[in-house]
């Protein structure tokens, strides 16, 4: 209780005498900073592990934001600047969902300044763009692929839906089989229902399924047909590969249908917590979180299940990793993963705001998905930051740290480009000799 009154006590003003971040409508350089400052310091869920110092940030940035405010008109704060600044108040925090957008209408040389932040973008990162890796990995799989069971879904659509892959690769023995499945967001079953309530937007809808429906069967959103229409309960095969690298996430909605159906029960994947005041350390208590394995739709009987992720798989591929890795026939092989596990409210940010859990996402959201045209006389801002905090089933931290994987095979760029994909293949050695 000490510690905690003692983290407390240096707070500035609370957030409701001050005002709602959301609804505050700012003038200034200094007025902005003050509002971005206290929805952070009263809504962010990362406090009592966090490393940065939220008043010394206030205090040597706050004469900054005023600076900005003093300028004579023909010497206006530029982009750069006020980007350095904000860059520099957010370094360093733990949140990977963070996103910060800032907008002033006093800048140059368009009129204004934009300012964007997300702390967590250049941690571990490859060099190699995801989908350039993603395209070197699919020219070894198609190599390793069995002929003629290699299925394939590249979308060129402004839709945000998933490319998916599918193939049978051999296993140790005559007849065994490995069944590979892999898809880039999780927005899966939002696509089962684009295709079968909008197929006229997708014209090629038939073949977009192709891959999930030969893995999990013609009822994939659902689940893992018992039929054993699709080959994840075909008897021939006797191991499971599904590949999260560079899955950047999505909704949770897929965990269940596509995850949870691995499983023969209910899974426990973690822990969460929200905030249920404005201290920095009003935490509610903890609870469990499960993923349930669909009633009749679910793998007939276990088997070896590898799960693919790197340093590319982000927010519910994270959860997804964590679930298999937790299963008793599941094992994680790569590289940890990004670190954003915090989770939203809902997939809707102009409704996720303090108003509902005391953090979450903050400002004009109208200015986030239209741009500053609507706010040519205010200082407007909008900040993206997790509503959930969650931990793993043994209370381990992921936030900013990443998945650990049980075998480490880190990502090589020149392997990559020569033909082969270390990950895949220790995955596929992993089910051919049980190590």
């Amino acid at each position: 209780m000490l510690v905690a009154l003692s983290l407390t006590s240096c707070r500035k003003e609370p957030l409701e005498n001050k005002g709602n971040p959301h609804h505050r409508v700012c003038k200034t350089y200094s007025q902005q900073f003050e509002a971005v400052w206290a929805g952070m310091d009263q809504g962010y869920l990362f406090w009592d592990r966090d490393t940065v110092d939220w008043d010394e940030r206030y205090e040597k940035y706050k004469p900054i934001f005023a600076e900005f405010d003093a300028r004579p008109a023909n010497k206006p704060v530029t982009i750069y600047e006020y980007n350095d600044a904000y860059i520099g108040l957010f370094e360093g925090l733990l949140d990977h969902h963070l996103y910060g957008r800032f907008y002033t209408p006093k800048g140059i040389p368009h009129g204004y300044c934009e300012a964007t932040v997300r702390p967590g973008e250049n941690d571990y990162r490859h060099s190699t763009d995801p989908d350039v890796e993603r395209e070197n990995q699919l020219k070894v799989l198609r190599k390793k692929a069995i002929p003629g069971t290699m299925l394939e879904y590249n979308p060129n659509s402004t839709y945000d839906i998933p490319g998916s892959y599918f193939c049978l690769i051999k296993g140790a023995n005559d007849g065994e089989l490995i069944a590979y499945f892999r898809f880039t967001n999780f927005f899966m079953v939002q696509m089962h229902q684009l295709y079968e309530y909008a197929s006229n937007v997708v014209p090629d809808a038939v073949r977009a399924q192709a891959p999930a429906k030969a893995f999990y069967g013609p009822r994939y959103h659902e689940g893992i047909s018992m039929e054993g229409a699709g080959y994840a309960n075909n008897d021939s095969v006797v191991g499971i590969i599904i590949d999260l690298r560079g899955n950047g996430g999505g909704s949770v909605a897929d965990l269940a249908p596509l995850i949870g159906s691995l499983a023969q029960t209910p899974t426990l994947v973690g822990y969460t917590r929200v905030k249920e005041g404005y201290g920095r350390l009003d935490y509610s208590a903890w609870s469990e979180s499960w993923v349930d394995c669909p009633k009749n739709m679910h793998l007939k009987k276990a088997k070896p299940i590898v799960v693919l992720a790197d340093i590319h798989s982000v927010s519910c591929a994270e959860l997804a990793t964590m679930l298999i890795k937790a299963l008793p026939n599941g094992t994680f092989i790569g590289e940890r993963t990004y670190g954003a596990i915090g989770g939203l409210y809902s997939g809707n940010a102009t409704n996720i705001y303090h108003d509902l859990f005391y953090s979450g996402c903050f400002g004009d959201n109208e200015y986030f998905e239209n741009g500053p045209d609507p706010y040519k006389n205010i200082f407007s801002y909008y900040v993206y930051t997790s509503t959930f905090h969650m931990v793993d089933s043994d209370h381990g931290d992921v936030e900013g740290i990443g998945v650990q994987p049980d075998i480490e095979i880190r990502y090589n760029k020149h392997l990559l480009e020569s033909g082969t994909d270390n990950q895949l293949d220790r995955a596929i050695r992993f089910l051919r000799v049980g190590h």
